[in-house]
């Protein structure tokens, strides 16, 4: 390999590492605005009259566990707690 070819595949190497830890920085890092975007759906998160109750519990669960890959996690009885006071007094 000629020193060129081996320069231009340096650099192009040291490219692509440095965009992947740009964007590893950006999108790899649970940042405060997600952590309460997924809070503000979690505790306004309201099940219809008349609604399927799995499908709430699916998109519950959902929230439940993207709010765990930012790391808040809640114990059993709390995520009890929450399910309950999103389903209608019916």
């Amino acid at each position: 390999m000629s020193d060129e070819d081996w320069a231009l595949l340096h650099r192009q190497e040291t490219t692509t590492i440095g965009l992947m830890k740009i964007l590893s920085d950006m999108y790899g890092k649970p940042f405060a605005n997600n952590k309460v975007h997924l809070m503000k759906k979690l505790f306004n998160l309201k099940m219809k009259e008349y609604a399927f109750v799995i499908q709430h519990i699916n998109g519950f669960n959902t929230i439940i566990n993207q709010l765990s890959s930012v790391k808040i996690d809640f114990d059993e009885e709390v995520r009890a707690l929450i399910l309950m006071t999103s389903l209608p007094n019916s």
